[in-house]
């Protein structure tokens, strides 16, 4: 019997204590549903206070103008990040032929040595002595938009003090290149933003120590910088503008526009703040971000379909009118593949530039329709030739667009040609018209089958390249021609051409071949001659009237050129002034290869405009 009763009481005790846990267990679940309670009812009241926020700002921003008419994304915002980027470095010049120098004073030479000795290269000293190396400034451009990998030239000179007498023939070793400035005495690097190395084209390809001393101390690496990461383009909302709302619907509608699909769909804007707008580059307008700007500044902020039906009536009228084509094409093109129709019937005006505009527009949308048009107009309007060639460049699938460049291979007009040559290279590389080849891994080398008059074409900017336009190119015997600094042509026998380098240490070496200046070039880079080399020979070939046909330096279309509208008062003379040509040696004057401001007030930053003398 006790030991029931005992048994009883422990029983009674495990009742209790799991009474009293289960208690707290409730009481504990019951502050947790409490806590969740409030935390709903405050997420609520939180989502009614924003919801009634987004209202507020929703009322106060509008998407019309006074007249009821969309505001574009340029009413509300502007361009930002839209300008060069300068950078500068300091780095190392070999393979000098003993025109080097050691500046042990300066602040390059100081800035070098540091740097080489954190790299741990040994004999630092020895090395910044030797006479075939030289330490150099560098100075770059980086353009807007560029992108992780793209290519840019850079600027190269010796120090003021320097006691190294030339560059030529001078190969810069890998240097970083960063944004840099001087405060408070002193010069403070910034972050690494691109790389360069490369061999270096001096100013003046037939100076002389004894005539033009300064031409031998400063020049240009072709392509020889190389981004490290891309830059971005931002939108920036103007003042009263400033709004999450506005931002998220802008970046929406850009969106909606321009998006890549790398296994899932991608828009170009992502909206970061009530005022701020990042933008990225669109593939398409990789090569053209000027016109990518325009093209983003005439998307409609908001509009509805019945609005945007409106509109486009509005611009259906407008793009008929010389006046205001250009800016009713730019909002057709922001309006997608909805605006096309609307610009295919401007392509049956009599007037040109009505034409230019939509067949432009019409190309960079991804219709070949116009190419026959836009070919035309490159072969006929100077003023308008640089943007049609540039609209046959983008469409890279069309076989009428590469037909229509082919032809203008022909045409007599140097600029022409080579313009089309540049489109089909932009369009496809390994176009079977112009394929060439990598020459000694030196530089793009390029031999053009023509109808038209031979020709050959040195670049003098963006990358090293020559184009030889015929098959039957020649130098004309008797000549001596120098290509670098060890490099010499000897062409006085009237059979053969010897090419023949003199090894600073070693045995000498030398090629003999016919005076066809295809063999020739190929001599001079199997004996390891630059690009450089090969610019300062054809140069003073072209000098020496040794050259069979004519030599032209950077002959591009140029943009910005005057359009004279038919029926208006403007001055002839003024007008042919504004369009006339640049020289081979003013294309080739240093203070033309860099554009300090390509966002303010190049032809680049307006697209395709092309300005009367009345404007």
């Amino acid at each position: 019997m006790q030991f029931i009763l005992s048994m009883g009481k422990d029983f009674s005790k495990q009742f209790n204590m799991f009474y009293s846990l289960k208690t707290v267990k409730t009481g504990f679940i019951i502050l947790i549903g409490l806590f969740f309670l409030i935390g709903f009812l405050s997420s609520c009241s939180q989502l009614k206070t924003r919801k009634k926020k987004d209202d507020l700002m929703s009322e106060k921003f509008s998407f019309e103008t006074e007249d009821g008419t969309s505001k574009l994304i340029g009413d509300c915002a502007n361009i930002g990040n839209y300008h060069p980027i300068q950078v500068r470095g300091y780095g190392l010049v070999n393979c000098l032929p003993g025109t080097g120098g050691d500046d042990i004073n300066s602040l390059e030479r100081r800035i070098v040595y540091d740097e080489m000795t954190r790299m741990g290269i040994r004999d630092v000293r020895a090395i910044l002595a030797d006479p075939t190396t030289a330490v150099v400034n560098i100075l770059g451009y980086m353009r807007p938009g560029i992108q992780e990998g793209d290519v840019f030239d850079v600027e190269v000179r010796l120090p003021p003090e320097t006691t190294a007498k030339s560059l030529r023939g001078g190969w810069l070793m890998k240097t970083k290149l960063e944004e840099m400035a001087f405060l408070a005495g002193s010069l403070k690097e910034g972050k690494t933003l691109a790389l360069v190395q490369g061999p270096i084209m001096i100013d003046d390809p037939l100076a002389a120590e004894s005539s033009n001393p300064a031409g031998l101390k400063q020049g240009i690496i072709l392509s020889g910088g190389r981004v490290k990461e891309s830059r971005s383009l931002t939108l920036h909302m103007k003042s009263g503008a400033e709004s999450a709302f506005a931002t998220d619907r802008i970046a929406k509608e850009i969106n909606n526009r321009f998006f890549i699909s790398a296994g899932q769909k991608k828009g170009m804007a992502t909206a970061k703040t009530d005022s701020l707008i990042v933008l990225e580059i669109h593939p398409d307008y990789a090569k053209d971000v000027a016109r990518y700007v325009r093209v983003i500044q005439a998307i409609a902020c908001y509009e509805n379909q019945a609005k945007q039906l409106r509109r486009m009536e509005r611009l259906k009228t407008e793009l008929l009118i010389p006046e205001k084509s250009q800016q009713a094409a730019f909002q057709l093109e922001a309006i997608g593949k909805k605006g096309m129709e609307t610009l295919r019937d401007g392509l049956n005006s009599p007037n040109v530039e009505v034409r230019f505009h939509a067949a432009t527009s019409l190309a960079y949308l991804g219709d070949g329709t116009p190419a026959k048009i836009l070919a035309e107009i490159a072969r006929n309007e100077p003023a308008f030739r640089v943007y049609a060639l540039n609209a046959l460049s983008v469409l890279r699938t069309d076989i009428e667009a590469e037909m229509a460049l082919q032809e203008l291979l022909h045409v007599p007009s140097a600029e022409t040609r080579y313009g089309a040559f540049r489109a089909l290279y932009n369009r496809n590389q390994y176009d079977r018209t112009i394929r060439g080849e990598n020459l000694g891994n030196q530089f793009s080398y390029h031999g053009i089958v023509t109808g038209g008059p031979s020709m050959v074409h040195l670049s003098k900017s963006k990358r090293p390249e020559t184009v030889l336009f015929g098959t039957d190119i020649y130098l004309k015997q008797p000549f001596g021609l120098e290509a670098g600094a060890i490099i010499f042509v000897n062409g006085q026998s009237s059979t053969n051409v010897v090419v023949k380098k003199f090894a600073l240490s070693g045995i000498d070496e030398q090629r003999t071949v016919s005076n066809k200046l295809d063999e020739v070039i190929r001599a001079v880079v199997e004996l390891g001659g630059t690009y450089p080399d090969v610019f300062q020979m054809l140069v003073q070939a072209d000098q020496m009237k040794v050259l069979s046909c004519r030599l032209e330096i950077d002959c591009l279309p140029e943009p910005n050129r005057v359009y004279h509208r038919p029926g208006s008062s403007e001055d002839d003379e003024l007008i042919q002034e504004s369009s006339q040509k640049k020289t081979v040696w003013e294309r080739m004057n240093p203070k033309n290869w860099f554009n300090t401001n390509p966002g303010g007030n190049s032809s680049d930053f307006e697209g395709t405009t092309n300005i009367s003398v009345r404007e």
